[in-house]
């Protein structure tokens, strides 16, 4: 009796919540029953699930954060040909300063496994991570400042704990860090206050310093016409992308030759031109020339659509400008990888604050999100395709990171559909109408 008053107590909780929010209701909903499955298949695989879903290395955990010590040591750019921007080498180069006299190797190729082991080098890693997700949700709770206390903690938990950010925690990649930087200026760019403003543009280009793409957000100061205020944040984001190669061995160029010359060949399932290189190259058995050609060609198709809607799609909402950034961060340029799809952060928290009712393209939306940030339970170590060029194994963590893929595609698709269909119908009212008013 006490069982059945207690699942009605929960019921009826539930429906009030989601009478008074379906939206965040829903979208927490995904996230809380995948994560309950998530853990019971951890539970009865005794932990396979979770280990197969991580990096195919399994020896190589955090190695992305060691690996850049280490390269930022010595020669970054000539020698370790780095692919990162010179704000973020000189950053590794400063923690390895103060991390690497503590530990011996045998040779270079082994100094940051070593350091990886080491307690200095560990608790750096640490104190770094640690300082990242404090920032994150300070912002998080300066966007969700109007939702409850603990929904906005239990949202928290569950997006740090979502297959994205696990990825990139696992691999210790400054993604996280970047994500950080870039919400500080979309809180930022609009403000009165000049001081806030202006600091809005430094963080952009230190998102820009860490990871470079993140630079398009740009665009949104462009959106707005403050023409002076966009050469502004440009001056910025340039001085701290290009200022700190005076600090290393490198240049521009050398950045990004080495950069184009990793992109090339890389395969996968995650942006744009790993997913077109690999159906033509490796399951139609096409020349690689092609392949390449194709994806970029397609990909300049993409990013040029989105550019021209994100700057003149007036009556866009703001989170779905936010959304079509986050499409192009993932799909656009850079080797594609799994925790890319934490780019898609920003548009997700601005989606949950603006929309209340539940709609059928909030529906939609809502799903698209939610499976976004999902734990996906990996069930086997692998398995094999054969194709044109002969036989792959596509790990489980590989296909997770399709399945995202194919949902921001969906997203990219929905937005710019509408965007489209609404600015041709603008223009052909206009064409009517010589006399209306944008």
């Amino acid at each position: 009796m006490r069982m059945v008053t207690a699942i009605d107590k929960m019921k009826d909780i539930y429906r009030r919540e989601y009478e008074r929010n379906p939206v965040f209701t829903l979208f927490l909903t995904i996230l809380i029953v995948f994560f309950v499955i998530f853990v019971i298949v951890a539970i009865i695989t005794g932990g396979d699930s979770i280990y197969y879903i991580l990096v195919w290395d399994h020896n190589d955990v955090f190695m992305d954060y060691f690996n850049s010590v280490m390269y930022s040591s010595d020669r970054p750019y000539t020698y370790w040909l780095v692919v990162y921007p010179p704000l973020i080498t000189s950053f590794y180069a400063f923690i390895g300063h103060f991390t690497i006299p503590y530990i011996s190797v045998a040779s270079d190729e082994t100094l940051s496994f070593v350091l990886r082991d080491s307690q200095m080098g560990l608790m750096s890693f640490v104190a770094i991570t640690l300082i990242t997700f404090y920032l994150l949700y300070v912002i998080y709770s300066r966007i969700m400042k109007d939702m409850d206390f603990r929904k906005e903690l239990m949202f928290l938990f569950l997006v740090v704990l979502s297959y994205p950010f696990i990825y990139a925690l696992e691999r210790g990649n400054s993604i996280i860090l970047a994500l950080v930087f870039c919400l500080l200026f979309i809180l930022g760019y609009k403000s009165e206050n000049k001081v806030i403003r202006y600091l809005s543009y430094i963080a952009l280009g230190v998102a820009a310093g860490i990871k470079l793409y993140p630079a398009i957000l740009w665009l949104l100061i462009v959106r707005e016409r403050k023409y002076k205020e966009a050469w502004i944040c440009l001056a910025f984001v340039l001085a701290l992308a290009l200022v700190p190669f005076l600090f290393t061995d490198g240049n521009p160029i050398i950045m990004l030759d080495t950069i184009f010359s990793y992109t090339a060949g890389s395969l996968g399932f995650t942006n744009i031109t790993q997913i077109l290189t690999g159906f033509i190259q490796e399951i139609l058995g096409l020349p690689s020339l092609l392949a390449v050609t194709v994806g970029y060609v397609v990909l300049g198709i993409f990013t040029i659509l989105s550019f021209f809607i994100i700057l003149y799609d007036k009556e866009m909402k703001f989170w779905k400008i936010l959304a079509l950034l986050g499409c192009n961060l993932v799909l656009g340029l850079g080797v594609g990888a799994q925790y890319q799809i934490i780019y898609m952060l920003p548009a997700m928290l601005f989606f949950l604050v603006a929309e209340k009712n539940m709609t059928r393209e909030n529906l939609f939306f809502v799903y698209c999100f939610a499976m976004m940030m999902v734990l996906i339970p990996g069930l086997g170590a692998g398995h094999y395709m054969t194709t044109a060029n002969g036989v792959f194994e596509f790990y489980p963590s590989a296909v997770v990171g399709a399945m995202e893929s194919a949902l921001v595609i969906l997203v990219s698709i929905a937005i710019l559909g509408e965007g489209l269909k609404r600015l041709w119908r603008n223009r052909s009212a206009k064409r009517r109408d010589p006399d209306t008013v944008d």
